[in-house]
């Protein structure tokens, strides 16, 4: 579904942040993307949402080499995309109810009221939100904010789902019921795939886990302690 094949990324003429990263996602995984803070987990995410693209390498997404995309073909691609984002409180607008918050990408698309009704309710009973649409965003616990976060994030109902650091600033158990929300968007068969350096929340929810050390992706599975490269030789 998704393949870097000898990417490389710096910014402002640095050395490189990844250098010839070479890792595959298969269409429904759930994988963690770990690394300490400034390794990498946020550039990954925004070459893949074309918000950023490589000096090297090429990026192919259900076969299409993305990074080649026109600027039409990018705005659709993102379309596909559900991205949450650890600086939630950046990210929402804090106030607006969480109603309007979670209908926004709707309205840039151009739909109306009655077409994005019924699913705004949707959303907000599937992340435990129901009857709160008219309350204000600022008026939320950061755990809320998360949620209407996610919320949003599903709106198109996209085949893959980015979350950022999504239990960063969350206490246990509002991080726990955040990544309980996210396996079951991947039971229905979304593509998952959470940044986060937590390694209490990946032994509690074991999956598949790309650690981003030296410029490089490492698969690490922490049951045995072993670490195998995903990059090519």
């Amino acid at each position: 579904m998704i393949e870097f094949r000898s990417l490389t990324k710096s910014y402002s003429g640095r050395l490189p942040v990844l250098d010839g990263v070479n890792f595959r996602i298969d269409r429904g995984d759930f994988f963690y993307l770990s690394g300490v803070s400034g390794a990498g987990k946020t550039t990954i995410f925004r070459l893949l949402l074309l918000t950023e693209l490589p000096e090297i390498g090429e990026i192919s997404f259900n076969g299409n080499e993305i990074n080649r995309f026109t600027p039409a073909q990018r705005a659709q691609h993102r379309r596909g995309i559900g991205m949450v984002h650890q600086d939630v409180d950046n990210r929402l607008l804090l106030q607006e109810t969480v109603e309007e918050n979670i209908a926004l990408p709707l309205r840039i698309a151009g739909l109306n009221g009655k077409q994005f009704g019924l699913r705004v309710s949707e959303l907000l009973e599937r992340v435990g939100l129901d009857g709160r649409g008219k309350e204000l965003v600022n008026s939320l616990s950061g755990g809320e904010k998360q949620l209407v976060s996610i919320a949003r994030a599903l709106v198109f109902r996209p085949g893959i789902f980015f979350a950022d650091e999504p239990t960063g600033n969350l206490d246990q158990t509002v991080a726990f019921r955040v990544m309980d929300l996210l396996r079951e968007i991947h039971k229905e068969g979304c593509t998952v795939v959470v940044a986060t350096h937590d390694l209490n929340l990946i032994r509690s929810y074991r999956a598949r886990t790309l650690l981003i050390k030296d410029k490089k992706v490492q698969e690490v599975r922490l049951a045995d302690q072993h670490t195998r490269r995903t990059q090519a030789d």
